[in-house]
């Protein structure tokens, strides 16, 4: 999944030399509902670090991270509008019931894309998320949402892992391949 064009676009052709019917490409973003949602990127023109136009977030403040290594980011800053579908939604489109493998670099929005996936429900064998943007709090909320839901936690400095041990693992009557 990814909302912004051009990225999306680089995304397709990364994958060009695989089987085209292996994978599944949605240009959009989650959001609680299904619609547009603004997101703060930098401008396509702008000049700086190789990563500059890899940055993009829902809150304004975590692209403002990045100042230090941007000259003059906040005038590099411009809003879009892409498109959001929600998991319900996703997961009806496409079909599915489940996923095995849930992997979430949202750039400070990864926290509120756990808690709409519905974990305790959906219960997927391996969830990672990125945690390097988010707020103690929130990061100590995501671990416990995961604890509480039967998941054994790993951090590495910017990544979360979270994975179900010693349990069969069973969403929707669907048995995960992965789970022990």
């Amino acid at each position: 999944m990814e909302p912004q064009p051009e990225p999306f676009a680089r995304l397709r052709a990364n994958y060009a030399c695989f089987d085209e019917s292996a994978f599944t490409f949605v240009n959009a973003a989650i959001a609680a509902t299904d619609g547009y949602i603004p997101l703060f990127t930098v401008k396509p023109e702008a000049k700086g670090p190789d990563w500059i136009h890899q940055i993009a977030s829902f809150d304004r403040s975590v692209v403002m991270k990045h100042a230090g290594a941007i000259q003059d980011l906040a005038s590099l800053i411009e809003i879009r509008h892409v498109p959001c579908i929600t998991f319900q939604t996703l997961f009806e489109n496409l079909g599915l019931d489940y996923v095995d493998f849930l992997q979430i670099d949202a750039e400070g929005y990864d926290a509120e894309l756990l808690r709409l996936f519905d974990i305790p429900t959906r219960r997927p064998a391996i969830v990672r998320f990125e945690h390097k943007h988010l707020t103690r709090r929130e990061h100590v909320g995501c671990v416990k949402l995961l604890a509480g839901s039967g998941y054994k936690v790993w951090f590495s400095p910017d990544d979360t892992l979270a994975y179900l041990c010693n349990q069969s693992v069973e969403t929707n009557g669907h048995k995960s391949r992965y789970s022990s």
